[in-house]
């Protein structure tokens, strides 16, 4: 019999862990609407050509609420926020988005399907391009620099960044008005995961995210759900975590907010499916 060194007896055991460490995509649900965060690496239009495939689009954000949940399943995911770097993007990883600007420069469409139609949200380039951007009738943004009150991105870092994505770490540095969550345009040639958006609940055949019924009254929140409980995170708008509720195994759960407003839910349950709902508290 062959004796395996210990070199390659170690190299086996990494190689093994490694199968256990990828990354897995991850389904999860804002309101009535579903999403999946696939963690396959694929350039924009690939990203896209997949989407349209599994029965939906790359992902639209309309506003706040909807990026507030959508950046909370990204951290909530597992996945690494380091899994790759981009160059022209500050040297950080990203999450493609269906945002795009390739058909004409500067005009950005929400176009998670690849027709060249869509909604025309932002129009021109930030700070740190030509400064003579801004949103197309109030439409609902987040490029980097937003957190600051002056938008840096988009800017066509050299001539070839033509479609968005969300930044997971602040870029190129911290500390010079970009953060994390924000996005950025970036090479539409990038291979990076990316947020698919359907229609309807159902991510696909063979898996199911139990419905979920949230009840108020002066301020205690009830929720009832066809499947079994087994974790709720509670964030405020800010994404500050309010609560951290683990083991529950229930179909009934109950806590009290300290105060109204606007605040996200995040339920997991015992199939290993997840949703996200936002909820107003009077």
């Amino acid at each position: 019999m062959k004796n395996i060194s210990l070199k390659n007896t170690l190299f086996i055991f990494a190689s093994i862990i490694s199968l256990h460490i990828l990354a897995q995509d991850y389904s999860f649900t804002i309101g009535t609407t579903s999403y999946k965060l696939v963690t396959t690496q694929r350039d924009w239009v690939s990203a896209v050509a997949d989407a349209v495939q599994q029965g939906g689009h790359l992902v639209e954000i309309n506003d706040s609420a909807e990026q507030a949940g959508i950046w909370q399943a990204i951290q909530d995911s597992g996945i690494s926020m380091t899994y790759t770097t981009v160059s022209d993007g500050g040297g950080v990883a990203y999450v493609w988005i269906g945002a795009t600007d390739k058909a004409n420069e500067g005009t950005w469409l929400w176009d998670g399907n690849n027709d060249n139609n869509g909604e025309n949200f932002w129009n021109g380039q930030g700070a740190w391009g030509a400064n003579d951007g801004s949103a197309v009738n109030g439409a609902y943004y987040n490029w980097g620099g937003t957190n600051t009150g002056t938008p840096n991105e988009p800017d066509d870092y050299g001539s070839n960044q033509d479609a968005a994505a969300i930044g997971l770490d602040a870029w190129p540095a911290a500390g010079m008005g970009n953060i994390a969550g924000e996005w950025n345009d970036i090479d539409i040639n990038n291979s990076l995961y990316y947020i698919i958006e359907f229609d309807t609940n159902a991510i696909d055949k063979n898996e199911s995210i139990p419905a979920l019924s949230i009840d108020q009254n002066n301020k205690q929140i009830r929720l009832q759900t066809t499947g079994l409980l087994s974790h709720v995170d509670v964030y405020d708008l800010n994404g500050k975590q309010i609560y951290n509720f683990d083991k529950i195994q229930s179909q009934n759960f109950s806590f009290k907010l300290p105060a109204g407003g606007l605040f996200i839910i995040h339920t997991e349950f015992d199939n290993q499916s997840s949703r996200i709902d936002k909820i107003l508290v009077k």
